[in-house]
Parts: structure tokens; sequence; C-alpha cells
């Protein structure tokens, strides 16, 4: 199952930026899983832009996949797929990305990171 959506320039700009942040290589991997491991959380009413959403953004995911983000979507009392989308693309929290990214342990995770971006980075 396919799900897009669209984005402001700028939002996306933003997303792009929270991808990098969270040491994901692909857009659409950070999309799936803060829609599928996000907590529970209240949306505040989407800002208002003078741009328009132009920009298209699109993952798969199977129908398991899809029951469990109906699931997030109602208990966060969402009733838009794109809102809720755009909401945690926005504001996810690295809580959420550690579950599954990491091995368990922070350095771990930290450490992939720095590997992708080329870093050299000391923990000791």
């Amino acid at each position: 199952m396919n799900i897009n959506f669209k984005v402001t320039p700028s939002q996306k700009e933003t997303i792009d930026s929270r991808v990098q942040e969270n040491g994901f290589d692909d857009i659409t991997n950070y999309i799936k899983v803060v829609a599928l491991k996000m907590q529970k959380f209240t949306i505040r009413t989407p800002e208002e832009s003078s741009e328009e959403a132009s920009v298209e953004i699109g993952f798969t995911l199977s129908e398991a996949q899809k029951v469990t983000l109906d699931k997030n979507m109602e208990e966060s009392n969402c009733k838009d797929l794109s809102i809720y989308l755009t909401h945690v693309a926005l504001h996810s929290v690295i809580s959420a990305v550690i579950k599954i990214r990491s091995s368990g342990k922070l350095n771990a995770m930290l450490e992939r990171i720095a590997k992708a971006r080329g870093l050299k980075l000391d923990l000791d």
C-alpha cells in the first residue's frame, strides 16, 4: 500500500533536516518509522502558511502497518492522515527513533550517524 501526502517547501526542508539529524539515509524510511513508532500526542492546530503544499512525499507499508498507523492516528485523536504525517515528520522525538534504529545503546546510534556523515566521533 502506498501513502502520499503533500507538504510546503519549507516543511520539506525541515523534514529533510530531521531525516539527517536522526541518522536516516532516506526520507521515506524516516516517515514510515516516525508514523508507526510515534507515541500518542496531541496535535496542535496546523500553522497557517502562505506557501502551498506542493511537495509530495510518499512511502509504502503493509496492511498490518496500515492498521498500526490508523491506531496511532486514532490514539492521537487525528482524523486527517496528511496532518498526522506532517506533524510526526516535523516533530518526531529522538526517543522514538532510538528504539528502532539503535542496538539499544545511544553510543552505537551516534557512531552510526557519524560514520554515515564521514565524521570522527570521540565518545570516551
